[in-house]
């Protein structure tokens, strides 16, 4: 269990740490809205990726907490983490790669 504490410490890390991060260019996106095409075009794909990395971050502080608590709620959302990381990953490369 010391393993799977770590592994959802780690991902909560990485959450929050790009939550922060993207959520930051989401900020300059807003304010720049009107300088460029590109911003304007470029600021939904930047919110759905914020949105991707904050649920990830509720889900993992979940799981941790859980874990670290030893509740028998924590393995549906072991279940929950597992099934979300390929579904965020696929929407943050569609987004990354969108035009």
């Amino acid at each position: 269990m010391k393993y799977l504490l770590w592994a959802d410490a780690v991902l909560a890390a990485v959450g929050a740490t790009m939550t922060i991060a993207v959520g930051f260019v989401a900020l300059v996106f807003s304010l720049y809205i009107d300088a460029s095409p590109i911003t304007r075009q470029g600021l939904s794909g930047v919110l759905i990726i914020t949105s991707c990395f904050a649920v990830l971050f509720v889900v993992a502080v979940a799981a941790t907490l859980g874990v670290k608590r030893a509740r028998n709620w924590h393995w549906p959302l072991q279940a929950l983490l597992a099934l979300s990381l390929p579904l965020m990953w696929t929407i943050v490369t569609a987004q990354l790669r969108s035009p």
